[in-house]
């Protein structure tokens, strides 16, 4: 029986969306004949039999919704707004500077920790499967593996190490760390081909993966939730925004060209939103003057979110894809294709057909607006919007009848038998 050791800074039961792909795959690994433990930050409260055979942790849980180090909506007034306003630039570069000292710190617990539990430890472990981000997870398995060089490191990407939200010293710092980590590492994973192509370009083609997020269909024992009754039709999303990354101001501007000519009633219209970048969703919603519409349900726990997706109508996904980011694929895109329901895609940025796209029409899940077609595009998302406003309003169900080949691709059950292979590998 193989022994894994899986280094993740985020783990069940955290919320965060770094945890979900570890927990995921820990989970369904378990299930099968390997010996598992996990090293992450915080403990497991319940279920960890469910995921582990042990697990170890070196820091207190922290107060729910605390944690982490994000950009967060702010109302600025008086003096600060005025500074703010004249020193923008200024302003984001300290902040930047605060979040890369912030993420150093967190990074370097992480690691001595990692490194002191392994000096207690007695185990030999086959593999070590780390997943990025944070950083921390894949500072832990480079040591490792320079420490343990015969040891099978797989090196998982949720993310690229360098995107456009870090300032360019830290993104040099990321650039060298994500190089040495493919450089070393057996086996590279990342969860889209844009992914792979940023992350490792024409190298290691003999060791590197594409395996994508998942959904697990366990998840909905917990929420049995479904559409309420309503004479509204209901769109809801969930999460942040990343200041004007996730651009939902299609989505409003065809709700709002449908209702100037008469086809919908705004009344008969809302727009559900739970997480803490409230300010930057109502700007966009007030751009179309539709501020109105959004109703606010502030930060909710995981089955309250679900709970609120399932009793909606269209679930909204906003991402982006650029020449310089290319090959983002949200892992709420995921939890949609649990869901069932239909999903409205908007995509910002500069490079056509993004991957997100390409699924959502190969697998008949929902209309797409791309910013790089957007005549064509707006007209299908306001004749998609008008068709699913008119079926609600009329007491019918929304159309939707998705390929299940393609959201199988998805499923966890499917994925983790590739994970298996490169284990054994």
């Amino acid at each position: 029986m193989k022994k894994i050791l899986i280094v993740s800074d985020y783990f069940f039961p955290s919320t965060n969306i770094g945890a979900v792909r570890p927990s995921k795959i820990a989970k369904a690994l378990k299930k099968d004949v390997y010996e598992l433990d996990v090293f992450t930050r915080y403990p497991i409260d319940s279920d960890s039999e469910l995921y582990c055979d042990n697990y170890y942790c070196f820091s207190e849980r922290p107060v729910q919704g605390v944690g982490g180090f994000q950009m967060k909506s702010e109302e600025r007034t008086g003096l600060k707004k005025f500074l703010f306003d004249r020193f923008t630039a200024i302003y984001k570069a300290l902040y930047k500077i605060k979040a890369a000292k912030k993420a150093n710190k967190s990074s370097a617990e992480m690691l001595n920790a990692f490194k002191a539990f392994i000096a207690k430890s007695d185990k030999e472990y086959d593999v070590v499967f780390s997943t990025f981000g944070p950083l921390s997870s894949l500072l832990c398995g480079l040591w490792y593996k320079k420490q343990h060089p015969s040891v099978k490191w797989i090196c998982d990407f949720r993310d690229p190490a360098v995107v456009s939200q870090l300032g360019p010293f830290r993104n040099l710092f990321m650039l060298i760390k994500q190089q040495q980590a493919c450089k070393v590492a057996d086996e590279i994973i990342t969860v889209s081909n844009g992914y792979l192509e940023r992350i490792c370009g024409e190298k290691y083609k003999e060791k590197r993966h594409m395996i994508p997020n998942g959904y697990d269909r366990e998840d909905l024992k917990f929420n049995a939730a479904t559409s309420k009754v309503s004479d509204c039709l209901e769109l809801v999303y969930v999460g942040i925004l990343y200041g004007e990354m996730r651009d939902i101001t299609p989505v409003f501007s065809a709700l709002d060209e449908l209702i100037k000519e008469g086809k919908i009633d705004k009344s008969k219209v809302r727009f559900n939103y739970a997480g803490n970048d409230l300010k930057n969703l109502v700007i966009q919603a007030e751009k179309s003057g539709l501020a109105d519409i959004v109703a606010d349900h502030g930060l909710l726990p995981r089955e309250k979110c679900l709970e609120l997706q399932f009793s909606s109508d269209l679930l909204v996904l906003s991402t982006w894809n650029t020449k310089k980011e290319y090959g983002v694929f949200p892992g709420k895109m995921l939890e949609y294709m649990l869901i069932g329901k239909p999903i409205v895609t908007t995509v910002s940025g500069d490079v056509p057909n993004s991957e997100v796209a390409r699924v959502i029409r190969e697998g008949n899940l929902g209309t797409v607006y791309e910013s790089t077609n957007s005549v064509e595009d707006m007209k299908a998302l306001k004749s998609y919007l008008k068709e699913a406003y008119d079926a609600k309003i009329l007491g019918g169900s929304i159309p939707f009848n998705p390929n299940q080949a393609v959201t199988e691709r998805y499923n966890y059950t499917n994925i983790i038998g590739r994970i298996e292979a490169i284990i054994e590998k």
